[in-house]
């Protein structure tokens, strides 16, 4: 397979259709007896409801699962300062209980750290700031705190994002490993 055609096909799945692709090329080149170029399978619908993203859809079961899984604890605060979601992961850096849910973000933070979290929300509705970051060592663990507004495709502030990850083992990274060793 000579080099253009195989950067075309290999390239198709991260190009959008725009002026400067044009269909009919790719068409014309799956037509080659030599290149033949077969269809991506679809993905199975699944039975139930499915919430429409911006790059894909999923179902809430999904959704949940993945964000259990990520290496970071997730915690989201809304426009109007309440919480509204945590991450509940197995390893929880910052023990969260279900009662937060629909608390004042105000609320969850002992008084003497209290006009840090006001500083932060109101640079952010402001658009003063785009991250806020913090880092403490506790138990060992060395742990990243970042926190950064949410907007919705308008420019309007919708919330406040908090993610929060130990990050030892991170930090003792150096060169680069480029194959998998799970020997």
């Amino acid at each position: 397979m000579d080099k253009e055609f195989r950067d075309i096909i290999i390239g198709y799945a991260w190009v959008k259709p725009s002026d400067l692709w044009d269909a009919r090329l790719a068409q014309a080149l799956s037509n080659k007896e030599d290149y033949p170029m077969e269809k991506a399978p679809s993905a199975p619908v699944p039975a139930e409801p499915t919430l429409t993203l911006s790059e894909g859809r999923l179902t809430p079961d999904q959704v949940d699962l993945i964000l259990k899984h990520l290496p970071v604890d997730i915690t989201y605060v809304d426009e109007n300062d309440q919480v509204r979601y945590y991450s509940d992961a197995k390893e929880r850096i910052f023990p969260r209980s279900p009662a937060v849910i629909g608390r004042a973000v105000q609320n969850c933070h002992p008084p003497k750290s209290l006009h840090v979290v006001n500083d932060i929300v109101a640079a952010f509705k402001e658009k003063k700031k785009d991250v806020a970051e913090f880092w403490i060592q506790r138990n060992g663990q060395f742990i990243l705190i970042r926190y950064f507004p949410v907007y919705d495709e308008a420019g309007v502030y919708r919330g406040v994002l908090e993610v929060s990850q130990e990050i030892s083992r991170l930090k003792k990274l150096e060169g680069e490993k480029r194959l998998l060793d799970w020997k």
